[in-house]
């Protein structure tokens, strides 16, 4: 079922109110963001909210029981059923879990059924028609799964004439009774941000602004994640990148547009995972996403001239660098080195102990206030779009589409890898094949972006031969990384000497991956024949 709307579908922008008629879906975009709960009443009392504040804080208690089967049919289907009570009031909710595809960035972009019910347990009248229907040897199953108890203050924000924004601050527990016995509990302390009225990016400015105050923390998990997670005990899994919502017909800023969301989107799902449990493939996974922003920009890069944008891209990189330092040791400890065989103890035991600092680096920065701040500030100016204007410094020439554009795009980044590849031929120097690496990660990145929008005929024989220059690539650079961390930890002549046979096969694996770089690069050439 979809709301009907004549506009072209943006999951960014919110429903118009939703009708009478109880079974069509509002549309709900909001923030959330974590704070400590000593923190909820510093925000409430700031007077950047008292300026804007609509009215008295509403201030309510709402506890919220889900429903589900004992083996999570509900959830399995991609829904949550509730039953919240607030005072005398009781309503029954259905939403869609998840915060969306991939171009939903930072914001929980869901659809939700609302119905007022007298009852304390769910009408399941109310669930037989449509894509809610619920069979009804599922129905006779359903049961309470746990329960969300919270303290709640509403405020009615204006910013400006034109933007409305609820926020509310909740701070409560999620209980729930997992099969083994017993109740498990999670505290609740977070706000939401919700928008009513006005853009999307009102959403990140406004909280960037109570970011500067009191220290929030993005987060993409719903009440109902928490719950659900307390009810299975499964922690947070790492996540590949949704898949990328760019057409021919769309035009050249809007794809700027979707590869940040989907950066921000692919950040926060790892996120999650690497700070529950420091998951190392999570980590892979945000530091491929800070990859893939970085080479957004630069295929962009000729079209946004926004001095802003170029200070954000200052601090992604800076910041990049700390998740690519833990990658980069986790890569080490996580991998057999070349030729099978593990390290000797002694520098085992440096290599566990920089792993785990550059690990402990990594995550402080995650949990700080720098890396919120630039996610939040990063959104804001994505969102705002002053970059795609020529009064915010861009040449004008972002309504050309993708279809129009995309070819000539490609194209720069193939010339710029060849020119990398020349220049290794001609030189033949350590210092020349890293900047090969690096143009050829860029140009795989971008095929990615513009696949969809080129016959794929053209595209894919392309895409098969930058992906096996980029494999043996990949075995240069993993083998070169290696060998230059193990240099930083076997200090004096005995940690020299017993990194010494494992610094000659790291050095026989990069020189054979070397030397099967020009049977890859002809590949490339044929592939590549009519594109530059």
């Amino acid at each position: 079922m979809s709301v009907r709307d004549p506009r072209p579908h943006d999951p960014m922008r919110p429903a118009a109110a939703p009708a009478a008629a109880p079974a069509i879906p509002g549309r709900e975009v909001e923030l959330k963001l974590l704070v400590a709960a000593a923190d909820l009443e510093r925000i409430a009392a700031l007077p950047l909210l008292a300026d804007m504040r609509v009215g008295d804080t509403l201030r309510l208690r709402q506890v919220t029981t889900y429903y589900d089967t004992p083996t999570l049919d509900l959830v399995r289907r991609g829904f949550a059923l509730r039953l919240r009570r607030q005072g005398s009031k009781r309503v029954q909710t259905v939403k869609t879990l998840g915060g969306g595809d991939g171009d939903a960035a930072a914001v929980a972009v869901r659809r939700e059924w609302d119905w007022p019910v007298s009852g304390d347990t769910p009408d399941l009248a109310l669930l037989t028609g449509g894509e809610l229907a619920i069979p009804p040897e599922m129905a006779a199953r359903l049961g309470p799964v746990f329960t969300t108890d919270v303290q709640r203050g509403v405020m009615r924000l204006r910013p400006d004439l034109v933007t409305e924004i609820e926020l509310a601050l909740d701070r409560g527990t999620a209980t729930a009774s997992p099969p083994g016995g017993g109740s498990a509990h999670q505290p609740i302390s977070e706000i939401e941000l919700e928008l009513v009225a006005g853009r999307v990016a009102d959403l990140f400015r406004l909280a960037a602004e109570i970011h500067r105050r009191v220290p929030l923390r993005l987060t993409t998990r719903s009440k109902a994640d928490a719950g659900f997670a307390l009810l299975t005990g499964k922690r947070p899994a790492a996540s590949p990148a949704k898949p990328l919502g760019v057409s021919p017909v769309t035009t050249v800023a809007e794809a700027f547009r979707h590869i940040g969301r989907n950066a921000l989107s692919q950040l926060l799902d790892n996120e999650t995972a690497l700070l529950a449990g420091g998951d190392p493939e999570a980590l892979r996974e945000m530091a491929a996403a800070l990859r893939r922003l970085d080479a957004g920009y630069s295929l962009f890069k000729d079209l946004i001239e926004s001095p802003r944008g170029a200070g954000l891209r200052v601090e992604l990189k800076r910041l990049g660098r700390v998740l690519e330092q833990a990658r980069a040791w986790d890569r080490l400890a996580l991998r057999t080195l070349a030729g099978g065989d593990s390290l000797p103890r002694r520098l085992d035991v440096l290599v566990t102990a920089q792993r785990q600092a550059t690990r402990d680096a990594a995550l402080a920065l995650l949990a700080g206030p720098r890396w919120t701040g630039f996610l939040l500030d990063f959104a804001a100016w994505l969102e705002e779009g002053d970059w795609c204007r020529p009064d915010g410094g861009g040449p004008g020439l972002f309504d050309r589409t993708m279809g129009e554009s995309a070819a000539a795009l490609l194209a720069h980044r193939l010339r710029r890898l060849t020119k990398a590849m020349l220049r290794l031929q001609r030189e033949g120097t350590a210092e020349t094949w890293p900047r090969l690496w690096k143009r050829a990660q860029r140009l795989r990145y971008a095929l990615d972006f513009c696949r969809a929008v080129m016959p794929a005929e053209r595209v894919r024989p392309l895409m098969a031969a930058v992906e096996a220059l980029r494999t043996v690539l990949k075995r240069v650079a993993d083998s070169q990384e290696a060998a230059d961390l193990l240099g930083t930890v076997a200090e004096g002549a005995e940690m020299q000497r017993a990194a010494k046979p494992a610094l000659a096969r790291l050095a026989r694996a990069r020189d054979r991956a070397l030397a099967e770089l020009p049977e890859v690069w002809r590949g490339v050439e044929q592939a590549a024949g009519g594109w530059a």
